[in-house]
């Protein structure tokens, strides 16, 4: 399996490395406004989506974080993961995703840059998923 490789900055349709506009200037950890544009206002389609979102970024994450992991698997699983966080709006989880797939594409990335990179997405999937928990049903 060939993993593509990661769009670069120029590309109109990806936000540029590790920006996605400062996170959405830091706004909440889910773009409810952007998720109800996504979903064309319907609650139903929305739950469903952040609880595939929840769901899976969890397994992603668990997967990409493991100490044997393919380094193609975990490119391809945090490059499905940045994809899944702009549909919803996770634009923290998206940043985080992005600039991992940067230190994975390096050819002499270090580990602690890696390993930096996968702490900060982990703590950004922590608080999307608490916003996910948090929200009334």
């Amino acid at each position: 399996m060939t993993v593509p490789p990661a769009p670069q900055s120029d590309d109109a349709t990806h936000p540029p490395a590790a920006d996605i506009d400062a996170a959405r200037a830091m706004g909440p950890a889910i773009d409810l406004a952007h998720l109800a544009r996504q979903t064309f206002d319907d609650p139903a389609l929305q739950e469903e989506l952040l609880g595939l979102f929840d769901d899976q970024s969890a397994r992603l994450l668990s997967r990409t974080s493991a100490e044997d992991a393919p380094r193609l698997q975990a490119v391809a699983d945090v490059h499905m993961l940045r994809g899944s966080a702009l549909a919803v709006g996770a634009w923290r989880v998206a940043a985080a995703a992005q600039a991992l797939e940067v230190a994975f594409e390096r050819e002499n990335s270090e580990k602690p840059e890696i390993a930096a990179a996968l702490a900060a997405l982990a703590a950004a999937v922590a608080e999307a998923r608490a916003a996910i928990a948090r929200r009334p049903r």
